[in-house]
């Protein structure tokens, strides 16, 4: 996996490794999409405790058992946010800048790594992955098309701008 190309002498991620294809990325996402799903499940459980003490709340009076339900829902969204929040964080951020690897990722087989170097990325670059992602595809999911047309690398917008790569196991 040597690059005569390469501007700098430090060397590529392991041997052992090539860029994952837009593929291995796009699995790996969906599997991200698996972790985060039980806070998501909540989410929409809060909706029938609202639903209902919603629907029994009267112009006349308010009743226990309707303000009840509907405390009790908006408890369930606040927690639902707070738990998605911190899984995404966990994932994303710190799982993967310890390890180089989402749930999704480890899932795959896949993993990034700093270009230069070829260790695990660090939370601070995660951290600004997962804020640029989220800027960059403002603009028509961008950065997740783009390793569709980058070759050799398959590498987003924001791999670029952060100097990272995404390596499977061969």
């Amino acid at each position: 996996m040597t690059d005569a190309s390469v501007p700098y002498a430090a060397p590529t991620p392991q041997p052992t490794s090539s860029y994952a294809t837009w593929g291995d990325r796009a699995r790996a996402w969906l599997w991200d999409l698996v972790y985060n799903l039980p806070p998501v499940v909540l989410m929409f459980l809060a909706i029938i405790p609202l639903g209902i003490g919603g629907s029994m709340f009267d112009e006349d009076s308010v009743s226990v058992p309707a303000v009840s339900l509907f405390c009790a829902g908006i408890g369930l969204m606040v927690a639902a946010t707070c738990w998605s929040l911190w899984r995404s964080i966990n994932n994303y951020v710190i799982r993967q800048g310890r390890t180089g690897q989402t749930y999704g990722k480890a899932r795959v087989g896949i993993w990034v790594v700093n270009e230069q170097t070829g260790a695990a990325p660090g939370w601070g670059s995660c951290l600004g992955r997962m804020l640029l992602h989220g800027l960059i595809n403002e603009a028509l999911y961008l950065d997740y098309l783009w390793p569709l047309w980058d070759q050799p690398k398959v590498q987003t917008l924001t791999d670029k701008i952060l100097s990272t790569v995404v390596v499977k196991r061969v």
